[in-house]
């Protein structure tokens, strides 16, 4: 079934000017960081991580990989994805219309946390990642973690934005290939988890256009 809405279309131009970069949106031209971590795609099958389904399904309520607010993402759909790429990039146009980028986010914030479903909140996921976590899902992968760097408002960790995720094999050429495509980092840290991660706040959800555009056209 075709979605209901039109798909927002995105269109990237990058202007270095010092450590920012400004890219053209939805028609907007709006602001974003620069992160200063090189793209590298490095990928080892071998290598690869193995969740056991007794952990993952124990991963919310004991917490996984260090991670204690884990949000079990297992078997996002390709519809959910769509739809993931709406809202954020709703969210992206609140946040690049506001007067104050931290006011802004945290009002989203209360509004998401006020959801009654996890659906609804968009799973407690950072905007900029969202997308990204669940085209990863709807790819065989399993998020553990995200952060989205501090790049929409609000303090976060992160250096630069990410999502930390258990990849399966049988999934490993297919989330190299689009993250070629949409020329963003690919990389493993401890344990076999690979970790997915860009250079500008737009990065991710470019990934995940890219994800269900492949999809798309062989579907």
């Amino acid at each position: 079934m075709a979605p209901k809405q039109r798909r927002v279309e995105l269109c990237f131009y990058y202007v270095l000017i010092g450590r920012a970069v400004k890219q053209t949106y939805g028609g907007e031209v709006v602001n974003t960081r620069i992160y200063p971590q090189p793209i590298i795609r490095v990928l080892d099958p071998e290598a690869l991580g193995i969740l056991s389904e007794e952990d993952a399904d124990r991963g919310e309520e004991d917490g996984l990989e260090g991670n204690q607010h884990y949000r079990d993402l297992r078997g996002m759909s390709w519809a959910q994805v769509d739809e993931a790429l709406l809202k954020e990039a709703e969210f992206f146009d609140r946040l690049a219309a506001a007067l104050d980028l931290d006011e802004e986010a945290k009002l989203i914030d209360e509004e998401r946390e006020a959801a009654d479903f996890p659906e609804d909140d968009l799973w407690g996921l950072d905007v900029g990642v969202i997308s990204a976590a669940l085209a990863l899902s709807a790819l065989g992968a399993i998020p553990v973690s995200s952060c989205n760097a501090g790049g929409f408002g609000g303090f976060h960790v992160a250096a630069f934005p990410y999502v930390a995720f258990f990849l399966p094999q049988s999934a490993a050429a297919e989330v190299l290939a689009i993250a070629e495509a949409a020329d963003v980092g690919l990389d493993m840290v401890e344990g076999g988890i690979v970790r997915l991660y860009g250079q500008t706040d737009f990065d991710l959800y470019r990934f995940a256009r890219v994800a269900l555009d492949r999809h798309d056209a062989v579907g």
